[in-house]
């Protein structure tokens, strides 16, 4: 990111201008990755997850970017993890709350760090 660019992402905020929900969605576009909304992919259920939740595809890996589910720990989560893998598809889960990250750890997915600038570098969840 170059320094007027920054300059104007803060700018953005100060004014409260910004709208972070819109921002990772251009993130992932501008990486490369196909956005996908809740109910854009059957695995994605509109009936699960807020509007603000976005997921973005890499090849053949979901990537669980955003999440705000309707009713938490109502299964929303694991539905979507099996319909990632029954549609071929490699869950990822980017840069997870804490406490999502700890409930990861204890079903066996691990992190690893990724990317060399400020834009890509993220921390990956996948499991084992």
């Amino acid at each position: 990111m170059s320094q007027a660019a920054l300059i104007r992402a803060i700018e953005q905020i100060i004014s409260g201008k910004h709208d972070p929900v819109a921002a990772i969605v251009q993130s992932e576009r501008d990486r490369g990755f196909k956005v996908i909304r809740p109910g854009d992919a059957p695995w994605f259920r509109a009936m699960d997850w807020r509007y603000t939740s976005v997921a973005s595809i890499d090849g053949n890996t979901a990537r669980l970017v955003l999440l705000h589910a309707f009713e938490e720990g109502k299964g929303a989560f694991t539905r979507t993890i099996a319909g990632i893998n029954a549609a071929g598809l490699r869950p990822a889960v980017i840069e997870p709350t804490s406490e999502l990250a700890d409930t990861l750890g204890r079903k066996g997915w691990r992190g690893q760090s990724r990317g060399r600038s400020f834009e890509t570098r993220e921390t990956v969840w996948r499991p084992k």
